[in-house]
C-alpha cells in the first residue's frame, strides 16, 4: 500500500516525528477503562496484532510510536524490525516499581535503539510531591550519553511548569491533557484548558497524551481542541484500539492530516497569525510570565 497521507512532523532532538504518534497504551492492556477493556485489550494484542498496527501505522504516514519500555513491547519491538518495520520508538520508562535501579534498566532500553526515552509521568509526579524531583539529573543525562533525545512525562500541567522553570535538561516534555494524578479517570473540561495554557506558554516541544480521554471524547472534536491549544511544535500520542474498528488508525490519520491543511489554509481559526495557539501567554525560563494570559 503506498502512502498518501501526508502527515505534518515535528523535532525531537535530531529526528522528525508525525504530529500523530501512535500510543501504546492499548498495546499492554492499559485502557484506563475497567478492568474488563483493560483484559480485553491484553487478549486482542498479541505480537502479531500489534505488529499488523504498527504496519498500519507506517502504511497510512505514521512513523513513531510512544510505548512502554517494558520487555513484552521490546520484545514485540525487535520482532517488528527484524520483519522489516521502521517506525520509530519514544520510549516510556515503566512505573519506579518495575525496575531495581532505573540506570540498569535505562542501559536494556537503550539496547533497543530508541530515538527518545522520557521518564514516566505518573513517577515524575510522585517525586515532585515527595520533593525529589532532582534526583532526576543524573538519569537524565545517563538518557543524553546514551544518545537518545531525552524527555520528561507528568500528568500535572503545574509540574511541567516547574521542570522548564528550573531548566531541567531535556529535548521534550510528555503532558497529558487531563490531570489523572489529581483527578485520575474523571477527565474534567477544566483540566483540559489549564492543561492547554500551560503547553501554549512552555518553548520546548511537547507531546500531549490523553487528548480522546482514553476513549470517552469524540475524535474529530477532540483532535481539533488538542491542535488550537497546543503549538506547531508539539504533537499528540494516542492510542489506538482495532478489535472494533480496524481502520481507525487510518481514519485517525486522515483527520489529523486534514485538520492541520486546514490550519494552514485559515479554514478553522484556532490559531494566531503567528502559528501559535490563540491565549497563550509565555513562561520564561526563570518562571515569569510574558503577555497577557497567565496560567496556573
Amino acid at each position: 500500500m503506498s502512502n498518501k497521507i501526508n502527515l505534518p512532523t515535528i523535532s525531537i532532538g535530531s529526528y522528525r516525528v508525525t504530529r500523530l504518534i501512535i500510543g501504546g497504551n492499548p498495546y499492554s492492556g492499559i485502557s484506563h477503562s475497567t478492568p474488563a477493556v483493560s483484559k480485553a485489550m491484553e487478549d486482542y494484542y498479541t505480537t502479531q496484532q500489534i505488529i499488523e498496527d504498527l504496519k498500519q501505522a507506517e502504511e497510512n504516514g505514521i512513523n513513531t510510536v510512544l510505548a512502554r519500555a517494558d520487555r513484552h513491547i521490546m520484545r514485540t519491538l525487535n520482532e517488528y524490525w527484524n520483519s522489516g518495520g521502521t517506525i520509530q520508538w519514544i520510549a516510556q520508562t515503566p512505573k519506579a516499581k518495575e525496575y531495581n535501579d532505573l540506570s540498569t534498566y535505562l542501559d536494556l532500553i537503550a539496547q533497543y535503539k530508541p530515538i527518545a526515552i522520557y521518564h514516566h509521568g505518573g513517577t515524575t509526579d510522585e517525586l515532585y510531591i515527595e520533593g525529589k524531583l532532582d534526583s532526576l539529573n543524573e538519569n537524565l543525562r545517563q538518557i543524553r550519553d546514551l544518545g537518545c533525545a531525552v524527555g520528561i512525562g507528568t500528568h500535572d500541567p503545574h509540574i511541567l511548569k516547574y521542570c522548564y522553570s528550573e531548566g531541567f535538561d531535556v529535548d521534550f516534555y510528555v503532558c497529558a491533557l487531563y490531570n489523572h494524578t489529581r483527578h485520575r479517570e474523571m477527565y474534567l473540561d477544566d483540566d483540559r484548558e489549564i492543561a492547554g495554557a500551560t503547553i501554549q506558554a512552555i518553548p520546548v516541544p511537547i507531546i500531549a497524551i490523553k487528548v480522546l480521554a482514553a476513549g470517552r471524547n469524540e475524535p474529530i472534536d477532540a483532535f481539533q481542541y488538542a491542535l488550537s491549544n497546543i503549538k506547531p511544535i508539539d504533537a499528540m500520542a494516542v492510542g489506538m484500539y482495532t478489535k472494533y474498528q480496524p481502520d481507525q488508525i487510518q481514519q485517525n490519520a486522515l483527520t489529523i492530516a486534514k485538520l492541520t491543511e486546514e490550519s494552514e489554509n485559515g479554514a478553522y481559526s484556532g490559531t494566531r497569525s503567528n502559528g501559535y495557539p490563540r491565549g497563550g501567554s509565555s513562561l520564561r525560563r526563570d518562571g515569569a510570565r510574558g503577555g497577557r494570559s497567565s496560567i496556573c
